[in-house]
């Protein structure tokens, strides 16, 4: 009875040691979390932010200078009345499916690749992490194209170091730096830059109705007439891939209510915005060089100086998001991520990817919507909000009814005719996940292959 008596009382000993260990690791496990971003694990509530922060953020992700390229593009297709009609409807299309997305990010406190380990299933995260990963890494190349272009326009005659392809190149490796950072170097280099680029838009917008004698005066010029749907489909290119990836920022918000605020903020009045200036400028100057227009418009270095902010401000956020999808592949410190992802996307940016603009967007505004219609699925109605993340969950290593609707999701928004292809992909997407599970449990199939329980670790 002693011997036992001993044994137990060693035994408990030795327990309580263990967990006097872990509560000596949990503040230095914490602090991990924390430099790490949280990549692998819901944001804790005590590390939350305001509303405005998140709105200032979103907004700083959305208003691209790649968005007043967009405007400047839809010039030589559309009629001024057809461009503010696709700018309306695309950013509206782009809040809703944003809202829905960003609202899940909220409410759970996970970035998208976290939450496609539930809607692809655990392996076939892995698969959206690569899809996301190129194209951010894509973004990333035409931002840092356009701030190639925009410090040529500024200094043209300065040399090699202002040519498009080496200021492409060095100004990558400044994107990278707030990247770096995290969430708070976003945070900071948006609060200074938005206000700067809302008021440079408002003033170049006024100077170039100015300079046609009033808005009435304003006529585009159709030199490659393009379908009004091809142009909401184009605004909604400008920003498919960042409403999906709403969660990575808005995991940071408090509730889903923030989160609607950010996204309709930074959507409809903010992207809706830069798009419009683009397109009024581009009408009234007669070209769709932005950087350009700025030096006639005698706004001069100041103005490209704000574009420039502008670029860097939705850059940081893409390689931001990049890393965190390559974390769900990677055991690598999601800082360390930054670096190689900002390396490879800034040697092709200064390759030349922004030339290839307008395709690349008209591509993502079909390929990328389906897959915020599967998470949508698959979080309200499949799951009905009942999502676990952390030591334990247990995953299906492949969901494959969510493979399908992104499939037949894209195809919907190819073939098509009628309606907006964005929309329809996302709507289709959405319906058949929805469907082919329903299926599966009435008729008591299975669609989703083996199990996988996370780790400590996040894998």
């Amino acid at each position: 009875m002693s011997q036992l008596k001993r044994e137990t009382n060693e035994g408990q000993a030795l327990q309580r040691q263990r967990e006097l260990h872990e509560i000596d690791r949990a503040p230095q496990q914490a602090a991990n979390q924390q430099v790490n971003d949280f990549a692998m694990e819901p944001v804790p509530q005590q590390n939350r932010r305001s509303w405005w922060e998140i709105t200032f953020v979103t907004s700083g992700f959305c208003m691209a200078v790649s968005g007043m390229f967009a405007g400047a593009a839809l010039t030589a297709g559309l009629s001024l009345q057809n461009i503010m009609i696709a700018i309306l409807v695309g950013n509206l299309v782009l809040a809703l499916y944003g809202g829905f997305t960003g609202a899940i990010g909220a409410k759970t406190g996970v970035s998208t690749t976290m939450l496609s380990r539930h809607a692809f299933g655990r392996h076939g995260s892995l698969v959206i992490s690569i899809v996301w990963a190129i194209t951010l890494i894509g973004w990333f190349s035409v931002q840092a194209g356009f701030f190639g272009q925009t410090v040529h326009s500024m200094y043209p005659n300065a040399g090699g170091i202002t040519d498009v392809p080496v200021a492409a190149a060095w100004g990558g490796v400044l994107m990278i730096f707030t990247a770096y950072i995290g969430f708070k170097g976003i945070r900071l280099l948006s609060s200074i830059a938005i206000p700067l680029l809302i008021l440079l838009c408002i003033v170049g917008v006024v100077m170039s109705l100015n300079q046609v004698g009033g808005f009435s005066n304003l006529q585009a010029t159709i030199t490659k007439p393009i379908s009004l749907m091809e142009g909401i489909v184009l605004v909604i290119g400008t920003f498919a891939v960042g409403a999906v990836i709403q969660p990575d920022i808005a995991r940071y918000a408090k509730s889903p209510k923030q989160s609607w605020t950010a996204i309709i903020v930074g959507m409809v009045i903010a992207n809706g915005f830069i798009v419009f200036a683009g397109a009024i400028t581009a009408i009234a100057m007669g070209t769709g060089d932005l950087p350009a227009v700025m030096l006639q418009l005698g706004l001069g270095i100041p103005a490209l100086l704000i574009l420039i902010a502008a670029q860097w401000t939705s850059n940081d956020s893409n390689l931001y998001s990049a890393s965190l999808a390559l974390s769900n592949i990677f055991r690598i410190a999601k800082s360390k991520l930054v670096l190689v992802v900002g390396i490879i996307a800034t040697i092709i940016g200064a390759a030349g990817m922004a030339d290839h603009f307008v395709n690349f967007l008209l591509a993502i505004g079909i390929a990328v919507p389906p897959v915020a219609g599967v998470l949508i699925a698959d979080y309200f109605l499949v799951h009905k909000q009942r999502y676990q993340f952390g030591k334990g969950t247990k995953y299906a290593s492949v969901v494959w009814p969510a493979f399908v609707a992104w499939a037949i999701g894209i195809v919907a928004g190819v073939f098509i005719d009628w309606g907006i292809a964005s929309l329809n992909s996302l709507i289709v997407a959405l319906l058949v996940h929805w469907g082919l599970y329903a299926i599966g449990k009435r008729f008591n199939i299975p669609v989703t292959s083996g199990s996988v329980e996370e780790k400590a670790d996040g894998f």
